[in-house]
Order: structure tokens, then C-alpha cells, then sequence
């Protein structure tokens, strides 16, 4: 079988400008939204012009949405676990490295670009990922699209009228992994975040075995794991190596290092949340890392005197009603509360997260992981250890204020 090295232009450049992207978050105080998650615009003009691929047409106001590639960067970085978010001075949040980083930049340079592939057919949202704003990408867009592209020549001609659905973002996303190139008006285009019709796909060599691969043995909706999450499922084990498939693609020993799967850490300890209504009104309970998220409720439903008699969910990502959730056991859609303990979740100081109690009324309150300590001694049962201002009456009593 013939073998491929990644050294075409497109590719080399990819990882060139990753690789530059990377180490400004890593020598800069780069801050993110708190609600978007998006880095802030200043930065985003300064990192633009350090790339091969300049993004035109953008203002040192522009949004992360002008910037596809960074937005691709940016998803890879988190998603990945090179960079994660930090609470910083005045309740700012900023991208910090982690010591994924430093594992990654010793790979090969086949090896990093397997693991941002790897990244992005595992571990991002593709909703998230789509990096046009008036445009779509979901899991069933990107397989009809990658099921079409496996089917064609290299080297020739696509003809874009005959894709199943053209989603810009995806051919976007392809193209700046080097897998193909595009020709398209695109800067007016990306500019005011609508999508594009391409007048050329051309997919390389290596473009198309990755293709077919991916679509006749990494079928998306089944190693995606936001997609999975979203039908129930939080603990998400494959059978093999993501890079097992990809290995006869490159000379021998070229394919060997990427991050472990399905290893299960467990972060025991003495948990210690601040549970905030607003920032007159909080609690902070110590917890052990062997109770459950549903626990958590009930402590929360005692120290803020509430009756425990409504739904509730925790929202990991802090927005409301996202798929990034575990829901109370009476819920018709889990993962539930009640099967997940406090360790399995991967925490870390300074992380917040939403509880949200009633869905009518919708009581909305921030969990942040205040602390975390080793302990040899487990806590058996959970303490309130200080509580600020009055709790809330749950039913206020309307009839006092007529």
C-alpha cells in the first residue's frame, strides 16, 4: 500500500499556524467570553496577523464568527484539552495550557495532525464547530458530506451541485486541515458570516483515504461523543485507537503516540462549592467526591430552605437548557444526577457550573468549585459550612403584596 506524508502546502501550513495559535495563548493572558466562550476581539486581530492564513476584510472589533479558522483553533485547543478556562483578576475568564501541551508539542508532526483530525471527529460539537454563522453543520451534515467526497477522484473536479447539503463550514473545516481545496468569493462572503457556494472542491490523495476511512470506519454519529451525549449517554468507552485505521497511511512507527481513552479518572477528595443566587445570597457545602450530583441538590435544596419538589438539572456548561446537562432522576431524558459521582466529573478549582431548579419558575444558581482538598477520610455527610444573606422565599406570599 502507498504510503502519505503530510508535507503537502496546505497541511504544513495548518500546522504551522495551530502551532503559532497555541503559543500565543501560552504566553498571553488571553480572555474569553463568559457566556460565548469565545476569545475577545483584540486578540483575535493580533493573532490574525501572525497566520499564514489571514482572515480579510475584519476590524479589530470583529467577532470570533469573522475568524473561521481561529474559531476551528479554538475548539480544537479546548476540546482537547490543551488549553481550559480560568477564573483570572475581576472575574474574568482566560484560556490556560494544561499539561496536555507540553505532551503534544512533543509529537511528530503526523501525530499532532492526527490528534486535531482525532479532535475533531471526537470531541467537538459540530453545532458548536460550524464556523459560519448563517449557515448549518451537525453530525448528519458532516456524514452525508464526508459519505460524497468518499466516492470521488482525487485530483479532478467536484461538482458542488451534487452534494447532499452543502454546509460551508464543513468544506471550510476539510479545507484547512489540507484534506481539499476550495475556490469560492469567500472573504465577502465569511465576512458578513453567510455561507458560500464553492466554484471548485479538488480533494488531494491523502484527502480522499482519510475520507473514505472516516466514513467506512469512523462513522461520525458513532464516535462523536457531544452527539452521544445528547442522546443520554455521558460515559463514552471505543473499542480502539482512533489512529488504529490511520496507521497503514504512513510509514511504520510514524503513527505510534496520541492521548489515552477510556481511562476513567477518578478525583477523590473533600468537595467544597459556592452555590450562588446572586452575590448578596450563597452557600458553601462540603461534599465528598463519592456523592452523587444528586446529593448536591439536596444540599442545595436544604441550605437555601427550599421543599425539593420540582425538577432540576445541572448544566455543565453553565447555559441553560444545553445538552451538556445531567437531569433529576424523575426526567425522561438522562444522563441523570443520580449516576454520576462528584469525581467522575472531572473537576477543577474556580469551574462553574448552572443548577437550575423548577422549570417554570426557573431558579437559577452558580456552582462554583470553591475547593478541592486530598483527604485520606471520606465525608459522610455533607456539610453547610457558612451561608451568606437570607434564602429566598420559594412561594412568596402575593396576597402581602396587594
Amino acid at each position: 500500500m502507498a504510503t502519505y506524508n503530510i508535507d503537502n502546502k496546505k497541511t504544513r501550513i495548518f500546522l504551522e499556524d495551530f502551532n503559532t495559535f497555541t503559543h500565543y495563548l501560552n504566553n498571553k493572558v488571553v480572555t474569553i467570553g463568559k457566556s460565548t466562550k469565545n476569545i475577545s476581539s483584540k486578540f483575535l486581530y493580533e493573532m490574525n496577523g501572525l497566520m499564514h492564513v489571514k482572515q480579510q476584510n475584519i476590524t479589530e472589533k470583529s467577532k470570533q464568527s469573522s475568524y473561521p479558522m481561529l474559531h476551528l483553533f479554538c475548539k480544537l485547543a479546548v476540546e482537547g484539552n490543551l488549553f481550559k478556562e480560568e477564573s483570572i483578576k475581576g472575574s474574568k475568564l482566560a484560556l490556560k495550557s494544561t499539561d496536555r501541551l507540553k505532551t503534544f508539542n512533543e509529537f511528530n508532526d503526523i501525530e499532532k495532525y492526527m490528534f486535531l483530525l482525532e479532535t475533531f471527529w471526537i470531541d467537538c460539537d459540530m453545532r458548536k464547530t460550524q464556523c459560519i454563522l448563517y449557515d448549518y453543520m451537525d453530525v448528519s451534515i458532516v456524514t452525508r458530506n464526508v459519505e460524497y467526497l468518499s466516492t470521488q477522484k482525487s485530483n479532478e473536479d467536484i461538482f458542488t451541485n451534487n452534494l447532499p447539503y452543502l454546509s460551508s463550514s464543513t468544506l471550510l473545516c476539510f479545507t484547512y486541515f489540507g484534506l481539499m481545496t476550495i475556490e469560492a468569493n469567500m472573504d465577502e462572503m465569511i465576512k458578513d458570516a453567510r455561507r458560500f457556494i464553492p466554484s471548485k472542491i479538488v480533494i488531494n490523495d491523502l484527502g480522499l483515504k482519510i475520507f473514505k476511512i472516516l466514513n467506512k470506519k469512523r462513522n461520525l454519529e458513532l464516535w462523536n461523543i457531544p452527539h452521544r451525549k445528547n442522546y443520554g449517554e455521558w460515559k463514552v468507552n471505543f473499542d480502539e485507537a482512533f489512529i488504529h485505521v490511520f496507521k497503514s497511511l504512513f510509514k511504520k512507527g510514524e503513527l505510534e503516540q496520541t492521548f489515552s481513552r477510556n481511562k476513567e479518572e477518578f478525583k477523590d477528595g473533600t468537595y467544597t462549592f459556592k452555590v450562588s443566587l446572586d452575590k448578596n445570597t450563597w452557600a458553601k457545602i462540603k461534599i465528598s467526591a463519592h456523592h452523587d450530583l444528586d446529593y448536591l441538590h439536596e444540599c442545595i435544596q436544604d441550605a437555601f430552605e427550599f421543599d425539593n419538589d420540582h425538577m432540576y438539572s445541572f448544566f455543565m456548561d453553565g447555559k441553560a437548557w444545553s445538552n451538556n446537562k445531567f437531569t433529576c432522576p424523575m426526567d425522561y431524558e438522562g444522563p441523570w444526577a443520580n449516576d454520576v459521582n462528584l469525581g467522575e466529573l472531572n473537576l477543577f478549582k474556580k469551574q462553574k457550573f448552572l443548577y437550575l431548579f423548577d422549570y417554570g419558575d426557573e431558579w437559577w444558581f452558580t456552582v462554583e468549585v470553591f475547593d478541592i482538598e486530598d483527604s485520606n477520610t471520606r465525608l459522610l455527610i455533607p456539610e453547610i459550612i457558612e451561608f451568606k444573606g437570607e434564602p429566598p422565599e420559594q412561594y412568596p406570599d402575593f396576597d402581602d403584596e396587594c
